[in-house]
């Protein structure tokens, strides 16, 4: 019974990247039955008479838009004039900087003393009419064998350039009917090949002398708005070329940045549903984490399914364990607050004001291996608290609302148990903002509580002040004394002047400032380091473009950053 092939394609929506390995889809028919390429073996295996022969090449000409000629990586944004006029091959001709010009200004030289001949074009200093063998190609795009599996992980040498499958079934009792051109022949494109994901480098900066830190006891905890896909798609083609907007792309970079900062504890935000299900979860147990999650409230149809984003909390297994866990549903607190009105009205407008489907995650961990100074048989908790505040910005008494909300949460805990607390995530509230006032200074100024902050006075009943020694780890950047760490003064420019909270994490085409934060216990917790904070150059897709200052990129590939804080226990009194 015959076999022949029906179809292969590369899979959907995915870029194709340095280092990330291609598997096409190939269906195969052996009578009325269709096949996966799995149940039909590669050519050479010792088994079956019907086998898939498998080539892929890699094209000689950059496709798919203007490269760099010396950084395949990146894309042009110049090109030399004189190599037009010379005729030189067009893609030698590109670069993407005035820098890369001048520093490679050489090759141009030699480009232009050699004329194409007999009319052809150069490329690479040879006319591109001819082949590797001599033959005239007629401006057609030749190929070069680069693999002969099904499965083919692109090299350094692909990037820049487009690679092609080509797949037959090949039948053992007749070899050469393949290559007699009696068997059906069919093949697949890919888009460029793109550099792998590459993520930013930030190192730690000590806060506290060698001499007062403790040997045992200190832990990490990072915080990081993701950008979940959801809200990718649309709102930042304009300034994020898409192949690096692309999830696959994206997820990948986001999982080698927090997994090279080794973060004890990590708290993320916008952690899109299915991606949780489907990747964050699996990777990052497989490296040693515990995960735990809860999704907003409402989801959205998307893709074809429906999803929603939430907040993901992943700790080491080898450093806590669970002890508890509180899922914080801010529509469930609306709903309580609304019953206890009496008024229809009133009441109708605070759920249409409150319900936002906003959510917190809160962990009670205990500590695997004690490291207060004084615990012996104590043992060492921790409560971690990680949230998501609602963003409209005009909603100020929303944001205000959420904050008391989870505080309130959180002081229950405390009453319960001497515990140390953090609490971080994206609060959507810049330094000096009602909700940042509340959380550092236990309570909101009075002259903030004003009709702009509390338009249908939902706050105006309620106090709104806390207990909780809060303090930020970052603004602790401003008081560490600077024999510390010899970059601490640099990294002091880089805070604000009023609040000490770092100019932003972040920055978009319209907005630029700080709404990411861990807070911590001031009485049982000491911040001793901090992830260094970048500044605008420093995120900018190239540090001699200026003109493109806002995240993500195909460096930093969410619109906020991640901010990172080890710690000590404080002894205890």
């Amino acid at each position: 019974m015959a076999v022949y092939l029906v179809s292969v394609r590369l899979p959907t929506g995915e870029g194709v990247y340095h280092g990330v390995t291609l598997e096409p889809y190939v269906l195969v028919k052996r009578g009325e039955a269709t096949l996966n390429a799995e149940d039909i073996p590669e050519e050479g295996a010792p088994e079956g008479q019907f086998q898939l022969r498998a080539r892929w090449y890699r094209s000689t000409l950059p496709r798919g838009g203007a490269v760099c000629s010396v950084h395949p990586d990146k894309e042009a944004s110049l090109q030399c004039v004189v190599c037009t006029k010379c005729r030189v091959a067009t893609h030698l001709s590109y670069h993407c900087s005035v820098e890369c010009l001048k520093s490679h200004w050489h090759l141009h030289r030699e480009y232009h003393k050699q004329p194409p001949a007999n009319g052809g074009t150069l490329e690479n200093g040879v006319d591109a009419s001819k082949t590797a063998h001599g033959t005239s190609t007629s401006g057609l795009e030749s190929w070069i064998e680069v693999g002969r599996t099904r499965a083919y992980t692109p090299t350094s040498d692909d990037v820049g350039y487009v690679l092609k499958f080509e797949v037959t079934v090949i039948d053992k009792l007749h070899p050469y009917a393949a290559d007699l051109g009696r068997t059906h022949t069919q093949s697949v494109c890919t888009a460029r090949v793109r550099p792998a994901p590459n993520p930013p480098v930030r190192s730690m900066v000590q806060m506290v002398p060698p001499s007062q830190q403790s040997n045992a006891g200190r832990f990490t905890i990072l915080t990081y708005n993701l950008l979940a896909d959801l809200y990718a798609k649309a709102d930042f083609s304009n300034s994020c070329p898409p192949w690096c907007l692309h999830w696959h792309y994206r997820k990948r970079n986001l999982l080698r940045e927090l997994l090279a900062h080794k973060a004890d504890i990590l708290c993320l935000q916008e952690v899109q549903s299915d991606h949780y299900v489907d990747f964050w979860a699996p990777e990052l147990q497989r490296a040693g984490y515990v995960a735990i999650y809860k999704k907003k409230t409402t989801e959205i149809y998307t893709d074809n399914k429906y999803a929603i984003d939430g907040c993901a909390t992943f700790f080491r297994r080898d450093r806590f364990s669970l002890v508890k866990k509180y899922e914080v549903e801010f529509n469930k607190a609306a709903l309580s607050l609304a019953e206890g009105m009496t008024n229809p009205q009133q009441k109708k407008a605070a759920l249409n004001r409150l319900l936002k489907d906003n959510v917190a995650l809160i962990a009670v961990l205990e500590a695997i291996e004690p490291g207060t100074p004084d615990a012996g048989n104590r043992r060492t908790l921790i409560c971690v608290a990680n949230t998501h505040i609602h963003a409209n910005p005009e909603l100020n008494d929303v944001k205000i609302w959420q904050v008391h909300t989870l505080l309130k949460g959180l002081e229950k805990i405390a009453a319960s148990a001497d515990i140390p607390m953090l609490v971080a995530g994206d609060f959507n509230s810049v330094p000096g903002s009602p909700a940042h006032c509340l959380l550092v200074k236990g309570k909101i100024d009075s002259n903030m509580m004003d009709s702009a902050n509390d338009p249908l006075h939902l706050l105006k009943d309620q106090k709104m002040s806390h207990s909780l020694p809060l303090s930020s780890a970052v603004a602790y950047l401003h008081d560490a004394p600077l024999s510390a760490d010899g970059r601490l003064y640099k990294q002091r420019q880089r805070l604000d002047a009023k609040h000490h909270e770092p100019l932003f994490t972040n920055l978009t085409k319209d907005f630029k400032g700080t709404l990411d934060y861990i807070f911590y216990t001031t009485t049982s917790l000491q911040p001793t380091a901090i992830l260094e904070l970048p500044t605008e150059v420093d995120v900018a897709t190239r540090p001699d473009d200026t003109t493109n200052l806002s995240l993500p990129n195909q460096q930093y590939s969410s619109d906020h950053l991640a901010i990172m804080a080890e710690f000590q226990y404080k002894t205890r009194e």
